[in-house]
């Protein structure tokens, strides 16, 4: 692969990438998050998934292509707390004694954590703008408005680092008041402050990365399904449309215990494929003579469980071109599928699952967002947008007497539609609430690519 575009795909790829050597050994040692199972770590951040908020006024249904009218006349459940809960100040409780902090009878609060700085952060310009687009147009073009309240935002940058991310989500909860956290990406960024969170019975919500240290937590729901989830649905795809020969398929995933479980998963489901486990700081031009000799494939597939960057060097370095099937978030971003396209369209073909369809796809399924989102739009303020309506559908469900304690208890239970996401089904025991994925697929035309949706709303293949 050409460095240059290396280099541009370091600087652009939003999370899943890498971490500064030695933070999170440096965490698990200090007790800020918890190491993995036997004494293991976790490494590798995972995946986009935060939302924002904005203010304003006018009506309160769903945004345009939503699944569910949220107008203040629709029934509510599962509030929690008594009539007339306002609160905000610190510590504040409803009358019925659930906690109020960041609700007040016009304004909910939420704070939000992302990597806008550190080893690969998220591109500043498209985060600004998307955190805010759904709460301040998402109501045809007006400001989004719930049992009477505004949304508004406060946001941290974590600098990819979980001991940073824990001391700015507290920051947020204890000095300015947030009602809930939502982590914008990172695995290793959001159990910290996840747990933390658990720590102080405040609700947390992510995309689904790793499950380590998360599952038992009552207060954390995913918006997608984790990515041991995921692997037996990879493995399912790749037997109807490539291969049944475990031997001809490889998994490529980077030596952390975060990722044991995804590979084991995948093994499970699919017996037979060949293990390659390189070191974080490798490049990944030196896994190419594994997958080839020359031109002639070594492995009809591939299945990438890696940092973009790497993945991104393997491909370009790979001479025979097998076919490349995934799953995560950054894997399905247009930055990646261009980058790849560029490098002699070294990823033309590749295919990886996505919790929402690709961006070049969002008029079929919500037109509401290139409406407001204008010229200027993109792939990470389309993911943005579906949290956004995942999280309105939460705070319309909890009720007009919102309390923290309410509100978990209300998702703990929730069915969710967004149109754009996996529909969402959460329960008492299981707050990882998708069993659906998008597959997208990496098309290159002229000197560009870009992603385009394959299949939606798969459960199964």
């Amino acid at each position: 692969m050409r460095p240059k575009a290396i280099a541009a795909a370091a600087a652009l790829i939003v999370t899943a990438c890498g971490q500064y050597p030695g933070v999170h050994e440096q965490a698990v040692r200090s007790g800020e998050i918890a190491a993995g199972p036997a004494g293991s770590t976790l490494t590798e951040p995972g995946a986009v998934g935060g939302t924002g908020a904005g203010a304003g006024g006018g009506g309160g249904t769903a945004a345009p292509g939503g699944a569910t009218d949220l107008g203040e006349g629709a029934g509510a459940g599962g509030g929690g707390g008594g009539p007339g809960t306002s609160g905000g100040g610190p510590g504040g409780t409803g009358p019925a004694g659930g906690t109020t902090t960041g609700v007040t009878s016009t304004v909910i609060k939420i704070g939000i954590h992302a990597p806008l700085t550190g080893a690969a952060p998220l591109k500043a310009e498209s985060f600004n703008t998307g955190k805010d687009l759904y709460w301040l147009r998402g109501d045809n073009g007006k400001p989004v408005v719930i049992h009477g309240r505004k949304v508004q935002v406060v946001f941290q940058d974590d600098q990819y680092n979980p001991s940073h991310a824990r001391a700015v989500c507290q920051q947020m909860a204890e000095q300015q008041q947030v009602f809930m956290l939502l982590g914008g990406g990172g695995t290793d960024q959001i159990q910290a402050c996840a747990q933390y969170a658990a720590s102080k019975g405040i609700p947390y919500l992510s995309s689904g990365v790793t499950e380590i240290g998360l599952t038992k937590l009552p207060n954390y729901f995913a918006f997608s399904m984790s990515y041991a989830a995921q692997a037996s649905l990879l493995a399912q795809y790749i037997k109807k449309n490539f291969t049944t020969d475990g031997g001809r398929v490889a998994v490529v995933a980077t030596n952390t215990p975060n990722f044991d479980d995804t590979v084991a998963a995948f093994q499970q489901s699919f017996p037979g494929v060949k293990v390659f486990r390189p070191e974080k700081n490798e490049s990944g031009t030196s896994m190419a003579g594994n997958l080839c000799t020359g031109t002639v494939k070594r492995y009809d597939v591939v299945f990438p469980l890696t940092a973009p960057t790497y993945y991104l060097q393997m491909a370009g370095a790979a001479q025979c071109r097998p076919q490349y099937v995934g799953v995560g978030v950054t894997m399905g971003l247009d930055t990646v599928a261009r980058t790849g396209c560029q490098a002699g369209r070294s990823t033309e073909g590749a295919r990886f699952f996505s919790p929402a369809p690709a961006y070049a796809d969002s008029n079929q399924f919500d037109p509401g967002f290139r409406q407001v989102a204008g010229s200027s739009a993109d792939d990470i303020m389309w993911l943005l947008w579906a949290s956004s309506k995942a999280i309105h559908q939460g705070f319309h469900l909890a009720g007009p007497n919102l309390t923290r304690e309410g509100f978990i208890q209300t998702m703990g239970s929730a069915s969710i539609k967004t149109g754009i996401l996996p529909d969402l089904k959460f329960s008492p025991t299981d707050h990882f609430g998708a069993s659906q994925v998008h597959v997208l697929r990496n098309v290159c035309s002229g000197s560009g690519g870009n992603y385009v949706t394959e299949a939606a709303f798969r459960s199964s293949f």
